[in-house]
């Protein structure tokens, strides 16, 4: 069986062990969103690259682009209840407004396991990370 495909896997392959060294802060942070599907999809093989997430540039850089996916999403959501306020009608915006909920609530769970892992340094608590998100992970885009 192949392995399955992910970013930090596939650059560390390219690149191998001090591929994290190598990247950019803002190669970090535009890749979230990427970063974030493979966790949730449970593609990320921690046994192989989850040292990744101990180091600082890379988490800190992570952390910010969850934190900018937050926001962005954020915004959406509460101005898409602004108008079901004043347009209940509205085709789909209901289904549009549950969507940004799920959405926020995979960003604000990975925010705080990531938090936690800058705390302690243990990044064991990534490990129910697909378990407990799989059933979402067609929201995210």
């Amino acid at each position: 069986m192949a392995k399955p495909y992910s970013y930090i896997s596939n650059m560390y392959n390219q690149n191998g062990p001090e591929w994290v060294l190598m990247i950019r802060p803002e190669d970090i942070q535009r890749n979230t969103k990427r970063i974030i599907k493979d966790m949730v999809k449970g593609t990320i093989p921690y046994e192989e690259v989850g040292s990744c997430f101990l180091d600082l540039k890379f988490l800190e850089n992570l952390i910010i682009g969850v934190k900018n996916e937050l926001e962005i999403n954020g915004l959406n959501y509460t101005a898409c209840c602004f108008m079901f306020e004043y347009y209940p009608n509205y085709p789909n915006l209901g289904a549009h407004i549950t969507h940004l909920d799920r959405v926020i609530f995979i960003y604000t769970t990975i925010l705080t396991k990531l938090e936690s892992i800058k705390i302690t340094g243990d990044i064991g608590c990534l490990a129910d990370i697909s378990s407990s998100l799989y059933n979402l992970r067609n929201h995210l885009n």
